[in-house]
């Protein structure tokens, strides 16, 4: 066999998924890293590959089938940016080596020059700039990383296109991982969404409108492990059918690519808007954010979820004024989790737009809030409220279990 041969035999290709804040959580890191493997599988077989997920000291390693294409690396590519746990990913060749001594040594230089060589010749550039990044694994190896960039970077230099040298800031840079047997040859870092595998941190229950904010809200906290499941009011009786055609259900969908699949129920608001009716009074849109909130907390409570979820931002709207908020949040006794409370409107589209997100909510839909109540009020008493509803429902109780009787329950698949 020629070298050439058996170093093509040797090699194989890898996805590299390294963890970031994964790596910090001491004696629980096992668990988070077990869950994150397993969310990384679950959504590469959704892109189509069925690609094994394997642990490697302070990273992960998807291994690529011989037979992968671009099209399938690429997919693959695209999927593991959508997992959050992943702080960045990139192709890799995987080329073992023998520890550079004795007479292997010749041959382990051969093969991993040859790999960075193939590397630098995919992104040749004569105009650009590049450096060389090693990280040496495993500190018994008879060189330093500094010695193997200047080895590389000259190979790159005199057998390729590649002319300048920026140590500094490089246009492009090379990373190479030596490890005790094998090394990792990179030609890019491609950044994930970072935080925590989604599943890792309980279950919420997200009120989700037809709007740009509550659908951020869910992504911020699948961001940090969390479950999340939706609940949406709507203004017309549900159904199966109609959900699916409705914006909430393509919102819903949106989000389900980064939280791994969800639960949406769509229950109507019109057992609570025709029991308003006896007395039109001020501050409807509170008492109408205090059903929900009892309503949903009624739900959670079957789905064992530990916390409700809004798109809340302190003072944005008049009902989200800080005694609104206060009053309003009086409802319930389980948490609720505002993510985007000190977010102002303009970081809300910024986040709704790198998400996915944005075009979709911001499509014309009858908001269940702005039909309540026009004109909201912006300060409310608990006490005064809870009078209220006294007064306008003396059956709350059946109210609630009216409401979620005539929910609709749909499960949202995650997608590639």
């Amino acid at each position: 066999m020629r070298p050439m041969e058996k170093r093509e035999a040797l090699e194989s290709k890898a996805i590299v998924v390294h963890y970031g804040e994964l790596g910090l959580k001491g004696a629980n890191r096992p668990d988070f890293i077990r869950q994150l493997r397993n969310n990384l599988r679950q959504k590469l077989q959704a892109a189509g590959c069925f690609w094994a997920v394997r642990s490697i000291p302070g990273m992960l390693l998807v291994d690529v089938p011989e037979e992968a294409d671009e099209a399938a690396l690429a997919r693959a590519g695209e999927a593991i940016g959508q997992v959050f746990g992943v702080a960045w990913h990139g192709p890799a060749t995987v080329v073992p080596h023998g520890g550079f001594v004795g007479e292997q040594a010749a041959a382990d230089w051969d093969r991993l020059t040859a790999a960075a060589l193939a590397m630098a010749r995919k992104r040749e550039d004569p105009n650009a700039s590049f450096a060389v990044r090693v990280r040496r694994g495993d500190k018994r190896l008879p060189f330093r990383s500094v010695d193997l960039e200047r080895r590389l970077g000259g190979a790159i230099l005199q057998e390729t296109q590649w002319r300048r040298v920026d140590l500094t800031r490089p246009d492009v840079t090379f990373y190479v991982d030596v490890r005790e047997r094998e090394s990792l040859v990179l030609a890019q870092r491609l950044p994930g969404p970072r935080g925590l595998p989604v599943g890792c941190a309980g279950r919420v229950l997200t009120l989700l409108s037809g709007g740009i904010d509550s659908p951020a809200a869910a992504w911020l906290l699948a961001k940090r492990g969390c479950r999340v499941d939706f609940l949406h009011f709507s203004a017309d009786e549900p159904n199966a059918e109609a959900i699916r055609n409705s914006k909430i259900w393509e919102l819903a969908r949106s989000l389900a690519r980064w939280t791994l699949g969800a639960r949406l129920w769509v229950a109507p608001y019109t057992f609570f808007d025709l029991a308003l009716m006896r007395g039109r009074v001020d501050h409807e849109l509170v008492l109408f954010r205090r059903f929900i909130l009892r309503a949903a907390e009624r739900l959670a409570g079957e789905l064992g979820a530990e916390a409700l979820a809004t798109g809340d931002s302190l003072s944005q709207v008049a009902s989200q004024t800080l005694s609104n908020l206060a009053a309003a949040s009086e409802a319930a006794r389980m948490p609720i989790l505002r993510p985007l409370i000190a977010y102002d409107k303009e970081e809300i589209v910024r986040l709704a737009r790198r998400i996915g997100t944005y075009e979709i909510a911001i499509r014309p839909y009858k908001d269940c809030c702005a039909l309540i109540s026009r004109h909201p009020k912006t300060r409310s008493r608990a006490d005064k409220i809870a009078a209220l509803e006294a007064r306008l429902f003396p059956d709350y109780e059946r109210l609630i279990e009216q409401t979620l009787q005539a929910a609709v329950r749909l499960d949202v698949p995650s997608e590639a």
